[in-house]
């Protein structure tokens, strides 16, 4: 990325209400991690992160929803991560990495989010109503 922008699509898998993470060893980033992929120039986020879940997760979902969009500073540059939750029907076959569920413990432990981040996309990523039935959500 060298000083530039990187525009990235994340998928946080949840399986049975808790996020599944990877266990990357192989040549390049070791950890746990979230399948992700780069949005190319045009592409449909959408689309990246149903690719990501077939490529990573082996398909198996019921439902695909974007949770967040997050801004942050990297050590070569700006990322725009895009951020979708897949509810899995079945635990991935580990292609890409070794598939572990993660407990609560386990979060803090997953690269690249904060682990309030992430439990929050575990229980669905939606703000809480409020007493009157009034969204939480700020909109700006």
């Amino acid at each position: 990325m060298a000083g530039g922008v990187l525009l990235s699509v994340h998928v946080a898998p949840v399986l049975e209400g808790r996020l599944v993470a990877f266990v990357l060893e192989a040549g390049g980033p070791k950890g746990r991690w979230l399948p992700w992929a780069v949005l190319p120039q045009g592409g449909n986020p959408y689309e990246i992160a149903s690719t990501v879940v077939d490529e990573w997760c082996d398909g198996a979902m019921s439902d695909l929803r974007l949770v967040d969009v997050i801004s942050r500073e990297g050590d070569d540059g700006w990322e725009l991560a895009i951020v979708f939750r897949a509810e899995l029907t079945a635990m991935p076959l580990g292609a890409r990495g070794a598939p572990r569920v993660c407990e609560a413990a386990d979060l803090a432990a997953v690269q690249g989010f904060e682990a309030v981040d992430l439990e929050r996309w575990q229980g669905g990523g939606e703000a809480e109503a409020g007493a009157e039935g009034d969204s939480q959500r700020l909109v700006f």
